[in-house]
């Protein structure tokens, strides 16, 4: 995965996750699907916590911290 294809996926899945916080469902656990997405993108960075359903909230915040990671170079995109 190339780092534009990361920031792409990242970006959709984060976008996401914004909709269903604004719609009140900050709470509520993400889909398998974006979990497995979310994985995949820990993955290609090197962070290996397996799959879980996390809140919209807690897939935000892990996104929000990757982005960082992957924009000041300190984790690179595999």
């Amino acid at each position: 995965m190339t780092k534009d294809d990361w920031m792409r996926k990242a970006k959709a899945l984060h976008k996401a996750a914004v909709v269903e916080q604004r719609n009140r469902n900050g709470s509520s656990k993400c889909s398998r699907s974006e979990a497995a997405d979310l994985n995949e993108l820990q993955h290609a960075i090197g962070s290996h916590h397996g799959i879980h359903l996390v809140t919209y909230n807690e897939l935000r915040n892990s996104l929000d911290e990757m982005f960082t990671w992957v924009k000041s170079g300190s984790k690179k995109v595999a």
